[in-house]
């Protein structure tokens, strides 16, 4: 009797040191042989990115979120009895588009670029610039595959899609800009309420909005911009004018002038004749337009206008004849004078020395003798003016 237990504890105690090895080495490992010969392995598969990391022994291993274990032998298996029979496509499990029911690597294994988006190897024909998405044995033009900045790597300075999916249509990288309905590249900006100032942004999460204003994004339901260009919005569209109107799409030619006193004057329509003024469009004004600066007849500072620096005092010389007087000034200061523009001289056109230029006559004319004797004054004509000088003279004794 105790020579049989003893024999079965030998047993008992063999069969627990026993360890089987698989087909891949590993002790009591999971791995099988297929058909086909091949010695295939469990794995554990991702099946939201497709990534597969393949498993020694089954039972040491716990399927992590989004992963499921797949046995060597199991009808999911892709691998399994693969080898019998080719499948083309990328077999590198780090590559983006890696594809885990290949057998035969194809040389299609893509790149990631910065925005995250995977690029697919392809066929370039540089002479028709045809791109042909096959594989690298079925290419008989330029292969463009892999990165390093080279002509024939997927990050080639001329490819036309790399980085291009963070690039926004205003060709800013990671820009904000969208494209509308009306397909129009719009920018998000900066709104000042107050001004009503618009300052276009580049990337909105680098913008900060300082007083009075708010960020505007590019598809908000407050950009007027958006969709606006499928129909037309007449108004100011120079930013800089003083009634900036940023909700117009076309402008009307009625973006105004800011006077001396800060007032903004908006350009009108002038009917010389009946003097009326209409605040109308430039397409629409049949009459004058008056515009802008310059003091000339037909802009809105010129000296006629009855509106342009009232609103503030602007103090200077209001007399039109003073030798300092000042066009735009509404209130007399008393600086008005008249020496500093006198000139004189002979004002006397037939005078001998007639001085254009003189505005005040200094008695200095000279007249060349005259047919009429009784021109005491010489002025041309023989008046009362001659008598007085007779009667001045009458009776004075001539040495």
């Amino acid at each position: 009797m105790s020579r049989l237990f003893t024999f079965l504890l030998f047993v008992l105690s063999a069969s627990a040191s026993f360890s089987q090895v698989d087909c891949a080495g590993v002790d009591n490992g999971s791995a099988l042989v297929d058909d086909c010969g091949d010695c295939l392995q469990a794995y554990l598969y991702n099946y939201v990115t497709h990534a597969v990391t393949f498993i020694d022994v089954v039972v040491d291993v716990e399927a992590g979120p989004n992963e499921m274990i797949v046995l060597a032998d199991s009808p999911s298996n892709a691998y399994w009895n693969a080898s019998c029979t080719s499948v083309l496509g990328c077999t590198d499990t780090t590559a983006c588009n890696f594809n885990y029911q290949a057998t035969e690597d194809d040389g299609t294994c893509g790149s990631v670029d910065d925005c995250g988006e995977c690029h697919i190897p392809y066929c370039y024909n540089m002479t028709t610039h045809e791109v042909s998405f096959v594989s690298l044995a079925d290419c008989s033009e330029v292969w463009i595959s892999g990165t390093g900045g080279g002509m024939s790597n997927l990050d080639n300075a001329y490819s036309p899609v790399w980085n291009a999916s963070c690039t926004d249509c205003a060709g800013v990288v990671n820009g904000s800009a969208l494209v509308d309905d009306c397909e129009d590249c719009l920018q998000a900006y900066l709104y000042n309420y107050v001004t009503h100032a618009v300052t276009y942004i580049d990337v909105v999460a680098d913008a900060v909005a300082g007083d009075n204003e708010m960020i505007v994004l590019a598809d908000s339901p407050g950009n007027a911009y958006w969709n606006a260009s499928c129909t037309s919005v007449l108004g100011c569209t120079d930013t800089t004018a003083c009634n900036f109107n940023y909700q117009a799409t076309e402008d009307d030619g009625t973006c105004g002038s800011v006077d001396d006193c800060g007032e903004c004057h908006i350009p009108y329509c002038y009917n010389m004749t009946t003097h009326e003024v209409s605040f109308v469009s430039l397409a629409d004004c049949s009459e004058v337009w008056i515009s802008g600066t310059g003091g000339g007849m037909s802009n809105l500072d010129n000296a006629y206008s009855p509106v342009w620096n009232v609103s503030c005092s602007l103090e200077g010389c209001t007399y039109s004849n003073a030798c300092n007087y000042s066009a735009i000034a509404n209130l007399d200061n008393g600086s008005c004078e008249w020496l500093s523009c006198v000139i004189e001289g002979c004002v006397y056109e037939d005078a001998e020395n007639f001085h254009p230029e003189a505005t005040q006559d200094d008695g200095s004319c000279i007249f060349s003798e005259s047919s009429c004797p009784a021109d005491l004054n010489q002025d041309g004509t023989v008046a009362t003016s001659d008598l007085l000088l007779f009667l001045a003279d009458f009776g004075t004794y001539c040495e």
